[in-house]
């Protein structure tokens, strides 16, 4: 590439389309995701709905126009919608069949316009014993996946049937939350605070997360707040999560690093309801 040729150092190219900022900020990550949206199952039928902001900001220092900035609303929906017996890891075992939805775009008259990609819902059956509210198993190895019996998921409305999700793992980082599994998620002593949703007052202690990836070329520092709450439905009550991604060439130094882009997400719980019905059809 010429990039590579080049003997003298060439800053990246900054001309990136917005709705594909998210991706590359998250391009050298690695596909771990996290019980960091679900900490705990509430009773089925129980739907607990957030509402926030989704912001890009795309650094431009040459450009006259300064950087760009594109903020959307997003919505993220989780239920519980079902239960059953399925094996798992051997044994017959009580599984939930729970549905996430994420809907990120424009406000209009009925709700959320979506977006580019902006409208997923996945619905997978969990086994119970899986979702244990820990960072980390009775064999202190990390929590990094909710484990899966069955799975779909379906994005758009262009999209006719559900798809069937081939690995035994739910990935919700990053396509459904950019809240990961953190080796350091730290619980910030003195800061609680209650969290009024539906008229139901939570106390909930806030925790702090960090992850920082790098590579010859970019490197990503992730950094989350995490409002948790063992009385609220799936656990958690607030978050933000907010990516900073930096870039240079492969020979430039690591003093070089460049900010390139960054996303803020902020989300809070707005409603709890407990008739929760399925939007997604299976097999």
């Amino acid at each position: 590439m010429a990039l590579a040729m080049n003997p003298q150092p060439r800053r990246p190219i900054r001309s990136v389309p917005f709705f594909l900022i998210s991706g590359l900020c998250l391009l050298i990550q690695t596909p771990a995701s996290a019980q960091g949206l679900i900490w705990s199952l509430p009773e089925d039928g129980t739907e607990i709905r957030y509402e926030g902001t989704y912001k890009q900001v795309e650094f431009r220092p040459n450009s006259a126009e300064g950087d760009l900035t594109i903020e959307w609303i997003r919505h993220v929906i989780l239920k519980s919608v079902g239960s059953e017996m399925a094996e798992y890891q051997g044994e017959q075992v009580p599984c939930r069949w729970l549905e996430l939805k994420v809907v990120t775009g424009r406000a209009s008259e009925s709700g959320v316009l979506p977006g580019p990609g902006g409208d997923r819902i996945y619905k997978v059956l969990v086994p119970e014993p899986a979702i244990q509210g820990q960072l980390v198993d009775s064999e202190n190895i990390p929590v990094s996946f909710i484990p899966i019996v069955r799975g779909f998921r379906k994005s758009g409305d262009q999209q006719a049937q559900p798809e069937p999700i081939e690995s035994e793992v739910l990935q919700i980082y990053p396509g459904l939350s950019l809240l990961r599994h953190y080796r350091t998620f730290v619980r910030e002593p003195n800061e609680s605070e209650d969290i009024v949703v539906s008229g139901e007052s939570f106390l909930a202690e806030k925790y702090k997360g960090t992850e920082v990836l790098e590579s010859p070329i970019s490197r990503s520092t992730q950094e989350a707040e995490i409002w948790r709450s063992n009385d609220i439905p799936f656990g958690v009550a607030r978050w933000t999560v907010k990516v900073l991604r930096e870039t240079k060439t492969n020979i430039d130094p690591r003093s070089e690093f460049e900010r390139f882009a960054e996303i803020t997400v902020t989300m809070q719980a707005q409603e709890i309801g407990r008739s929760a019905r399925s939007e997604l059809a299976v097999p």
